[in-house]
């Protein structure tokens, strides 16, 4: 039994890419990938957004645990002038992006500086409203359970 092999010079049946087609490919990706760059990027303020959103409800509840661990009264200051919001007790604040506009309003005692979360789980109350880039979230504070819930 012989067995017959081939070198790329001498295979008639040989199959593959030239290097001008590949070319071609390359190009046409490129150009597929340029015009669609644009519109995806402009689905990323919308997750930024959403995102902050969510950090700041985790904000929240982090607030609510260690008013409940510690046994003290601990409030989630924002600040509008310094665009940021920071826990008492924590000299780290958290920046609001730039084309966000942060707003809460306070149910007891009418307090629009931030909730406070109590040492028996419960919280002063409020909603708090992120709007930016066409979009809106609102984060309820439930006044009598603390509980922080992130609304579309």
């Amino acid at each position: 039994m012989r067995i017959r092999t081939w070198s790329a010079g001498n295979n008639p049946h040989q199959t593959g890419f030239t290097l001008l087609e590949l070319l071609v490919v390359l190009t046409l990706a490129s150009l597929l990938l340029a015009v669609a760059m644009p519109r995806f990027a402009a689905l990323l303020p919308g997750a930024e957004l959403k995102s902050y959103s969510r950090q700041t409800a985790a904000l929240l509840r982090l607030a609510r645990s260690q008013a409940i661990a510690t046994g003290d009264e601990v409030r989630v200051e924002l600040d509008p002038d310094a665009r940021h919001s920071r826990m008492t007790g924590r000299q780290k604040a958290s920046p609001w992006p730039e084309q966000i506009a942060v707003s809460f309003d306070g149910i007891i005692d009418n307090d629009d500086t931030g909730p406070v979360f109590y040492p028996d789980g419960s919280a002063s109350g409020g909603t708090l409203h992120i709007a930016g880039n066409g979009r809106h979230y609102r984060i309820d504070v439930n006044w009598l359970t603390g509980r922080v819930s992130l609304h579309d």
